[in-house]
């Protein structure tokens, strides 16, 4: 059944949390950082040194009710409990969870800690955790805080939706009918899943009034909620946007001030959840909540560029047999996910001007995919988001390479697919017509339990080199 949502005015703020159980990833990806060269002060402790830097990069996430509050570090007996454990994850790199290294543009809500604030953590930790003198706390003066999102609009089933039982990775989309007296700017939005050990993503997509009666026949038409979809909406015709996304490690977002998505009368929000089945299967509503610019509001409206770039994964060495030939990867992802999904990897190389031959020299430990976007029109642009799987290890944008004038956008050199999140710079970056965007991607298939050869496919365990730009519309 087609959800039809009608906007109603808030009376009052109705702060959303997300409590789902966490999944922590894999801390044998990151090395021990290198701090031997920091200024640690001498004999540090609870109050005057480590209490503040809690504060400041971890307990909006890590307290009682948040995000990972199984694991509170929020008072003087959990940190001192845990000392030695935050000492490891930050000696590491892996807590607090940020991807982008200092190459890239200056991001927003940067939680990475400083070589001297990690080794100060360790030398704590090391000289047993003192608590010292309460007096000697001053608060920090700035901490990163999870955003809040105003309920204005909720998107969810009335009923749940069971996944197939017949695939491991079930994408599916349910479409929530806008009904709107005028239109609204979407401003910000959290997916709230409801069983994160399926979770694998979800997107929000803004669909055009156009394909009404493709999603009614679509609908419940196997007598479950939504429609099968891999590889985006799966609606003919349609002039569908990305204005949301959600997967491991994304938080609650709202976009750049005074900005939004614009959203009409009778268009549609279609929300896709990807289920990976591997742990469990089980009834789902997931929750989104939209928050809208005020009325009256003056808004710039956002778009949304999508960039894709080709995977080519050979089998690492001493791998053999017929899984690693490429025609039986493109047999593997026609018979899971459709005819059409067989002709994509190779139309991702024609759309990047490419061909296999400029594959030739990946390898099962280091396969490199990359795309180069010629830039059609002048673009204000606000943000990055980058999305590859299991087998990443790392993911970059980077405007105009290899010449003078190159910046890097978005350089995630360890990835991890448990934190993903959607980056906004801390200032907007002017991309001009004839700027090249290069989008790269590099994977190790060694870190796969199966391993064989990997094209761009819609599962878990197939693979992706896949990002996206935040940009206003141009002429605003």
């Amino acid at each position: 059944m087609i959800q039809k949502i009608l906007l109603s005015v808030c009376v009052g703020l109705l702060v959303v949390v997300s409590v789902w159980a966490h999944d922590d990833g894999d801390p044998d990806h990151h090395d021990e950082v290198d701090v031997s060269d920091a200024v640690v002060p001498d004999n540090p402790t609870y109050y005057e040194h480590v209490k503040p830097l809690l504060e400041l990069h971890c307990t909006a996430c890590h307290s009682e009710g948040q995000i990972a509050g199984d694991i509170a570090i929020d008072t003087l007996e959990k940190a001192v409990a845990g000392a030695n454990d935050i000492a490891y994850s930050v000696s590491i790199g892996y807590m607090p969870p940020w991807m982008p290294s200092e190459l890239s543009l200056p991001i927003q809500h940067d939680r990475s800690l400083t070589d001297t604030e990690i080794a100060t953590i360790i030398a704590w930790a090391d000289n047993f955790a003192p608590e010292g003198d309460p007096a000697d706390y001053v608060a920090p003066e700035t901490s990163y805080t999870l955003v809040d999102i105003r309920e204005d609009m909720v998107l969810q089933l009335d009923e749940p939706y069971t996944p197939d039982e017949t695939v491991q990775d079930d994408y599916r989309c349910f479409a929530f009918e806008m009904a709107l007296e005028q239109p609204v700017f979407l401003t910000g939005y959290e997916f709230i899943p409801d069983i994160m050990e399926m979770a694998h993503h979800g997107i929000v997509y803004k669909v055009d009034v156009s394909v009404a009666r493709q999603i009614e026949r679509k609908d419940s038409a196997d007598g479950r909620p939504g429609w099968q979809c891999y590889g985006g909406v799966n609606l003919s015709g349609s002039d569908s946007e990305m204005i949301g996304t959600w997967a491991p490690g994304t938080l609650p977002a709202l976009y750049p001030e005074g900005t939004g998505y614009r959203i009409e009368d009778g268009e549609f929000l279609v929300v896709q959840m990807h289920y990976n089945l591997a742990i469990t299967r089980q009834p789902d509503r997931t929750k989104v909540t939209l928050q809208f610019a005020d009325e009256g509001e003056s808004i710039r409206e956002l778009m949304t560029v999508e960039l894709t770039a080709p995977v080519e994964i050979p089998c690492p060495a001493g791998v053999e047999g017929s899984q690693c030939e490429r025609v039986n990867a493109l047999d593997r992802i026609a018979d899971l996910y459709g005819e059409g999904q067989h002709y994509y990897p190779d139309a991702l190389l024609r759309q990047c001007d490419q061909t296999l031959n400029d594959y030739g020299d990946n390898t099962g430990e280091l396969a490199v995919g990359h795309c180069d976007n010629t830039v059609p029109v002048g673009l204000t642009i606000y943000g990055a988001f980058g999305h590859m799987h299991e087998l990443g290890r790392s993911f970059q944008l980077e405007v105009n390479p290899d010449s003078d004038e190159s910046v890097m956008l978005l350089d995630i050199p360890i990835w991890d697919f448990h934190w993903q999140d959607r980056y906004q710079f801390a200032e907007p970056f002017r991309l001009e017509r004839g700027d090249v965007v290069r989008m790269s991607c590099i994977w190790d298939n060694t870190l796969s339990d199966d391993p064989r050869y990997v094209v761009w496919g819609e599962g878990t365990e197939d693979e992706m080199c896949f990002g996206t730009v935040m940009a206003l519309i141009p002429g605003q």
